[in-house]
């Protein structure tokens, strides 16, 4: 007795207890839970792979210029000539080319001048205005006004030095915007009331605006900057003040992105915009219209260039001038051209030439295409085949090959997709399957017998046997006739390469019938899959389930854990109790024995 009421002996004794206890009370229970766990991790893997499979899905039941079936892969003979490019859109055909001549950006030169001698044109500070104009890209004009100011610290003791001027130029250009400002208007407007509407046009898209009524020029003001601001994207309206004292307001609107142009025409009632003095047709940023460099021709001069932001004869650089008066940047360098067209020449050892680097004739590219000569203001043609854009890359020479270039199904592609649509079916289908059986050792499947699991089993057999309704039996309406076929124990195989890449190339439209009609196996399994999926989803639902078990389990086992333990320190102090009576006993005992 005293072995066992002894400090390992009372341990014993409680881990003895503790142990059977958790044996008998806890372990049931945690592997009941492991089950549960092993199921819930099954069911997220299985979910995944279906949310796989139905992103396939949802590009193979795709249709019309979304379907992958009508995707197009293009050709070149020589893609250092020309090449192609294609949409789904675009229609089986190929083409012949021949390039004679590449669209080219138009370009304007001004004088060649020592870069550190000082402009004898420019002599004092000030601001100077100047306009380009320029093609539309169809029978119109755009116009940029600019303005480059000279200051105070442009100037050294002798003057302004030539290449400052053409950079101070360059800067203007390059960093103009397009703004329209109102004449200054003070006082009571001549605008009587009514309903009084003007269009703002932005890059072709048109706004209206309406005004009913204003006490004054500052209250009219107001409200064109704030109906301005919430209806009209792509400018930014702001009343301008010149003259407190004097009451004068502006109306300024400033468009936002360079490459946009601003009509303002009247449109009905008070001409508002003959008042405002703001009608504007197709006004457009500097910056948006041309681009402006210097360089040097040679290591002692500086030059400065114009070229048209984008190429061909209907962007063309129509006008370069200035008003007059105190406005001469553009004459310092040569460039006050208006809408002459002088040539440049570049003059060996002397002042060039200012003008146009090429004429006319030679801003547009050139190409026979299917034995029609034509001409287009880019190198990248997108409006001579629908869905298809044609690039011109070089010039050839007579001796070379005319190039040849196709548009093709895009079976590579299209075979991928089924491919990748084969494997992740495979990849379910053996998932479920391995999951659903009992093995050797009399292991049963986690999905033995689990509804779910079946379901999707026999989902994926019928959509791989099945005969899709609505397709004539003597078309391609089962996977077998695409030369894809079944295998319970395997699932799916391109059992016939050949067969599948022949109904690619020849029966396409047969190919996709099967897959995206509305019986298509595509489609009908997409939304079978889907039943499975989400948050209301049957796998999610069976999930949650088994998930909240787990969790009851969890809770049990720690509330019963919590149980054993106290009960074994309450069993440990009572062992201890005795170990101490014992221990008084033994002090009696001895004591007795020495009398």
């Amino acid at each position: 007795m005293a072995d066992y009421l002894s400090t390992s002996g009372i341990n014993s004794l409680v881990n003895s207890y503790y142990n059977n206890e958790i044996n008998k009370k806890i372990s049931p229970l945690s592997t009941k839970k492991d089950k549960y766990q092993s199921i819930s991790s099954a069911y997220s893997t299985l979910s995944t792979s279906l949310s796989a499979l139905q992103s396939i899905l949802s590009d193979l039941k795709a249709t019309g210029s979304s379907s992958i079936f009508a995707g197009k892969t293009t050709s070149s003979s020589n893609s250092a000539f020309a090449t192609i490019t294609a949409s789904n859109s675009a229609a089986i055909s190929a083409y012949n080319i021949r390039v004679n001549q590449l669209a080219k950006s138009d370009m304007v030169l001004g004088l060649d001048l020592t870069s550190d001698g000082y402009s004898s044109v420019i002599t004092t500070t000030g601001t100077h205005s100047f306009k380009i104009k320029s093609g539309d890209g169809e029978s119109g004009e755009f116009y940029a006004d600019v303005d480059v100011t000279f200051d105070s610290d442009d100037f050294d003791e002798t003057g302004i030095t030539n290449k400052t001027v053409m950079e101070k130029i360059r800067d203007a250009v390059n960093s103009d915007k397009a703004v329209v400002t109102s004449s200054a208007k003070t006082g009571t407007t001549a605008y009587a009331g009514g309903a009084a509407s003007f269009t703002v046009n932005i890059n072709g898209t048109e706004t209206t605006i309406t005004i009913d009524s204003a006490t004054d020029y500052n209250d009219l003001m107001d409200q064109l900057v704030t109906k301005i601001n919430e209806e009209v994207d792509g400018v930014t309206a702001e009343k301008i003040v010149d003259s407190p004292s004097a009451g004068d307001v502006k109306l300024k609107l400033s468009i936002d992105d360079s490459s946009d142009y601003i009509s303002i025409s009247n449109e009905s009632g008070f001409d508002l915009v003959n008042d405002l003095d703001i009608e504007v047709t197709k006004q457009k940023a500097a910056s948006g219209i041309v681009v402006a460099s210097v360089f040097s021709p040679l290591s002692s001069t500086s030059q400065l260039s114009f070229t048209a932001k984008n190429s061909g004869y209907n962007n063309r650089i129509t006008d370069l001038y200035e008003s007059g008066g105190s406005n001469i940047a553009l004459s310092s360098i040569g460039l006050n051209l208006g809408t002459t067209r002088s040539s440049y020449v570049q003059t060996e050892g002397g002042e060039d030439t200012p003008g146009f680097v090429y004429a006319l004739s030679d801003l547009n590219s050139k190409f026979n295409f299917n034995g029609v000569d034509i001409e287009r203001d880019s190198n990248e043609v997108s409006d001579l085949v629908t869905g298809a854009t044609i690039s011109l890359k070089s010039v050839m020479e007579v001796t070379d090959a005319t190039v040849s270039v196709s548009i093709t199904n895009n079976v590579s592609s299209i075979k991928s997709k089924i491919e990748s649509f084969i494997t992740k079916f495979n990849e379910i289908y053996s998932y479920i399957r391995t999951k659903s059986t009992t093995d050797d050792l009399g292991n049963r499947g986690i999905f033995l017998g689990d509804t779910n699991a079946s379901s999707i089993l026999s989902m994926f057999s019928n959509s791989a046997y099945g005969v899709v309704a609505g397709i004539n039996s003597d078309e391609i309406n089962t996977l077998s006739k695409l030369g894809i076929t079944f295998n319970t124990s395997s699932g799916l195989t391109i059992s016939d390469s050949a067969k599948l890449e022949q109904n690619l190339n020849e029966k396409i439209d047969e190919v996709e019938t099967l897959f995206n009609s509305t019986n298509g196996i595509a489609a009908t399994l997409y939304d079978k899959v889907s039943s499975y999926l989400g948050t209301s989803g049957y796998l999610t639902k069976a999930k949650n389930s088994v998930d909240d078990s787990i969790e009851e389990l969890s809770d049990s086992i720690t509330s019963k854990q919590e149980k054993i333990e106290k009960s074994a320190e309450s069993l440990r102090q009572r062992y201890i109790e005795m170990q101490m009576q014992l221990n008084s006993l033994y002090e009696i005992y001895n004591s007795i024995s020495s009398m």
